[in-house]
């Protein structure tokens, strides 16, 4: 399961103000004049830069300009963060207010509200779910659309509700028909490693 590290929220003038899984800020990133970023540490030192290349992602540089790494963009507008061996790092998805929630690189993101129902992010029910979205969902644009707004929500529900009895008996109910419907199709119940489906 992907784990949160943080996320971005745009501010005035094109600034983007970092947060870290906590919501404490450590730094801001100001546009420049290439049309990239200069990146600030919460204290305001400069830490480096990011300059836009011609696919549309970035390419990033520490505060001596050694090339650390790159984000390429995604589908649905989010993007694909690796190192400068090209091994993926993590990833950034939009939100609904401008930013970004960003996601470090183990495996894709996590079905929150199935994993606090089942206790488990791998058992046979969310393994059914797993494959579902990675082989059917991610496979359409709605689809796509449809995955990046239920990880915009269901990890504030779950942190709100997922404790309490009445969410987890709902959700319950809800997804062990889905899940059975599923299964009715041939949509296996067996281990399965998350698929990049950006």
């Amino acid at each position: 399961m992907a784990k949160k590290k943080g996320e971005s929220r745009r501010g005035m003038f094109g600034t983007v103000t970092h947060y870290d899984e906590r919501g404490r800020k450590t730094g801001r990133s100001e546009p420049n004049f290439t049309g990239g970023y200069t990146h600030y540490d919460s204290k305001g030192h400069k830490t480096g830069r990011s300059d836009p290349t011609f696919t549309g992602g970035y390419n990033h540089y520490d505060n001596k300009g050694h090339k650390t790494g790159r984000s390429d963009p995604g589908f649905y507008g989010n993007y694909i963060h690796k190192d400068n061996q090209g091994n993926r790092t993590g990833r950034s998805d939009p939100t609904f207010w401008g930013g970004y929630t960003h996601k470090d690189s183990q495996g894709s993101q996590g079905c929150y509200i199935a994993t606090c129902v089942y206790g488990s992010y791998d058992c046979p029910q969310v393994w059914t779910l797993r494959r579902f979205r990675d082989n059917t969902l991610a496979k359409t644009r709605p689809g796509r659309g449809f995955i990046h707004a239920y990880y915009a929500v269901s990890p504030k529900l779950v942190r709100r509700f997922g404790s309490t009895r009445w969410f987890q008996r709902m959700w319950q109910g809800v997804l062990n028909l889905v899940v059975a419907k599923l299964r009715q199709k041939g949509v296996a119940d067996t281990p399965y490693h998350d698929q990049d489906w950006e």
